[in-house]
């Protein structure tokens, strides 16, 4: 587990997460740790089913494509 020690933050900020750990009666360290995990989850979870929406369009708009080898096979034989 990693330490870190945050600086310079907005007093609402702190009074806000201090009131939120107070209504759900868990610590200041507690509720700054679950915050900020729920928020890297959710943008993970964002950026993933994101990914996932360009992977289908990709599939959807490609178009099977033929060897080279089977091109100019299919090429010739057209020509006779």
């Amino acid at each position: 587990m990693a330490d870190l020690k945050v600086t310079q933050l907005d007093d609402h900020v702190a009074r806000a997460l201090r009131a939120r750990a107070a209504f759900k009666g868990v610590s200041f360290e507690e509720e700054v740790r679950s915050t900020l995990a729920a928020s890297v989850d959710t943008r993970r979870r964002e950026f993933l089913r994101r990914a996932q929406a360009i992977r289908e369009a990709a599939e959807a708009k490609t178009v099977r494509t033929l060897g080279s080898s089977r091109f100019s096979r299919r090429t010739r034989d057209r020509r006779g």
